[in-house]
């Protein structure tokens, strides 16, 4: 039975296929700010499928990474608020933790958000059991926990 287990977690293949992010809308700064937790060999093969190898968090990784990590949350993740059309994303960068890359980006908002539609459907072209789970906040205050999926990657929270 050890050589098996030893065996499940000797190639770069992990069992879980998770995101997680922290979205915050901050009302006197009208910014929404977003960190985004993704296993960094998932981000390397879903950029990798769009024809750029970049090398993620190794001394090989190329100048223009953070370019096609924007490129890519452009595409699998987005924000309306008031049903109107997606905001532009500010790509604020990553940062390595163990196995998983950290992005932060943001959003400017208008003076008045009365909803907030988030659209993430990071790594599901890769993995169809892929778990986004996305935590709205307001002012550092959860508002709501959605789990985003292949299936349903667009919910809209309604604030207060």
């Amino acid at each position: 039975m050890l050589s098996v287990f030893a065996f499940g977690f000797s190639t770069n293949e992990h069992p879980i296929y998770v995101s997680i992010a922290e979205v915050d809308y901050f009302t006197e700064k009208r910014e929404i700010q977003v960190a985004l937790k993704i296993f960094t060999d998932d981000l390397e093969k879903a950029i990798r499928k769009e024809g750029k190898k970049v090398n993620l968090d190794t001394p090989e990784e190329i100048k223009t990474a953070d370019i096609y990590i924007k490129n890519y949350l452009k595409d699998k993740f987005n924000i309306k608020v008031n049903e109107k059309e997606n905001l532009s994303i500010n790509y604020v960068g990553k940062e390595y933790i163990d196995d998983a890359t950290w992005m932060y980006f943001s959003y400017k908002t208008p003076k008045r958000v009365k909803t907030i539609t988030i659209k993430n459907s990071v790594i599901t072209e890769l993995y169809p059991s892929q778990k986004n789970l996305t935590h709205l906040k307001k002012d550092r205050i959860i508002i709501d926990s959605k789990h985003f999926t292949k299936k349903r990657s667009t919910a809209t929270f309604t604030l207060k």
